[in-house]
């Protein structure tokens, strides 16, 4: 009897109608959750933005599985000796994530722990997501909105609604046979050793961000509520 079903991205649609056995998609749309960590005063620029690969999230080993990203960093701090990996959160993982990194004698990798991940956005070039599964992630269009670039992997469908694959970040296909660093890590090092293609990127990724603004969801939640009335 409802009005409208409303899903998070447009990919969820039709996971959506299957689960739900709906036959009929004219009540169903898809609008995404606003950006809510913001910075009113913030403007791109890239002489302000570091040679830094930033993660944002909870460390654990069962979804965001962040031990990937340490695999993948491994085969990129000897090449690129001025970048660093950092990572900002709190979790089940934390000791285990600092025992590898030393298992593995790596140099750059500095755990924040929980912060404000504000300070983060502003200054990092690349944001690097390997989770197992997510819904609607909302790191990736806040991080997008400060210009950073986004490398993620393609184990949930709505990351093809938020990162456009090559134009505003990278989408490395899901593996149903496990996850490999190097594909990751090569694209990684495309960017790195072109700063010229990573701010282009940068500047596609904010536009894009523009998309999941609290502005630009509040008119599509009034025009929805209008349309109803």
């Amino acid at each position: 009897w409802s009005d409208q079903y409303i899903v998070l991205a447009s990919s969820y649609i039709k996971t959506f109608m299957e689960y739900t056995g709906l036959k009929d998609n004219h009540k169903l749309i898809a609008l995404g959750n606003p950006i809510t960590v913001t910075s009113q005063d913030y403007v791109y620029n890239p002489i302000t933005k570091k040679q830094e690969i930033l993660f944002v999230g909870r460390l654990d080993f069962y979804q965001k599985k962040v031990e990937r990203i340490i695999t993948v960093w491994q085969l990129l701090e000897e090449r690129f000796r001025d970048w660093q990996l950092t990572l900002v959160g709190g979790g089940p993982a934390l000791e285990g994530l600092k025992r590898l990194v030393v298992e593995k004698n790596l140099k750059r990798v500095a755990f924040e722990g929980f912060q404000n991940p504000v300070t983060y956005y502003k200054r990092a070039s690349i944001l690097i997501l390997t989770s197992e599964f997510e819904g609607f992630p909302l790191v990736l269009p806040e991080a997008m909105s400060f210009g950073v670039v986004p490398m993620t992997y393609g184990s949930f469908a709505a990351v093809y609604d938020i990162v456009d694959d090559r134009k505003n970040g990278a989408v490395i296909p899901y593996d149903s046979s496990g996850f490999k660093p190097q594909p990751m890590a090569e694209r990684l090092a495309e960017w790195m050793k072109n700063p010229k293609e990573l701010e282009k990127l940068a500047l596609a990724a904010l536009e894009k961000s523009r998309q999941y603004s609290m502005e630009y969801i509040y008119e599509e939640w009034m025009r929805i509520f209008n349309k109803l009335i």
